[in-house]
């Protein structure tokens, strides 16, 4: 079954403000500002982001309703064509050499067809969902730059970023600020119908799973 997950194409989003001093480090001589502010370091999951603030899910769920059209047809085609599979296979010792390569080539030319209009809608979807978004990706960015100055932290990292740069080692529980962030976000940006406000989850998140197969292609 083709399926498209909007979550799938958010910008993953890092937002580091400075980069804080260890607390082994000696202290600054005398006189000296140090360049490196002392500050708390936080991590964010920004891939609860669409599914958990209102005003993002809002416009992902308004992509999803200008391609639900285009997405249905897609899945009829997808039903028709594993239809077409099953035939080959199990009506073929019963059928002419010559019928059996007529609806081989069936089968071919409307997988092609099938397999252009998923790279089509999934490319429109990109593009709808870069438009679409990028206003609220602006004001969450800027929502956090005032979140972290308010609360002293200096250093937002990103979890799924650091997670599949591989370089996130450790995280504490406490530096986790993702269900504190969305909730005073949709507190600040109501949206009727709001989802509520993500769970912490410090564990880096899991990577996300394979595109679905194209029209028409075996599944295990």
């Amino acid at each position: 079954m083709v399926k498209i997950k909007f979550a799938a194409f958010a910008v993953t989003f890092v937002a580091a403000f400075a980069l804080t001093a260890s607390a082994q480090q000696p202290a600054s001589p005398a006189g000296v500002t140090s360049l490196l502010p002392d500050g708390k370091i936080a991590v964010i999951n920004t891939q609860a982001f669409p599914e958990q603030i209102g005003e993002l899910r809002q416009k992902y769920e308004q992509v999803n309703n200008q391609f639900k059209d285009r997405y249905e047809k897609l899945k009829v085609l997808d039903t028709q064509l594993k239809q077409m599979e099953t035939d080959i296979q199990t009506k073929a010792p019963a059928l002419g050499a010559d019928k059996v390569r007529e609806m081989q080539v069936n089968f071919e030319e409307m997988k092609k067809r099938g397999s252009r209009d998923y790279e089509d809608l999934r490319a429109d979807v990109n593009k709808a969902i870069g438009t679409t978004t990028k206003p609220v990706w602006d004001k969450i960015g800027q929502f956090m730059n005032n979140y972290a100055s308010q609360r002293g932290i200096v250093l937002i990292l990103d979890l799924p970023g650091a997670a599949q740069a591989g370089s996130l080692a450790y995280v504490s529980p406490g530096s986790d600020v993702t269900a504190d962030f969305i909730g005073e976000y949709n507190k600040a940006n109501p949206v009727a119908g709001a989802p509520a406000a993500a769970q912490p989850s410090a564990a880096p998140p899991q990577q996300q799973k394979p595109p679905a197969p194209k029209p028409g292609a075996k599944q295990d």
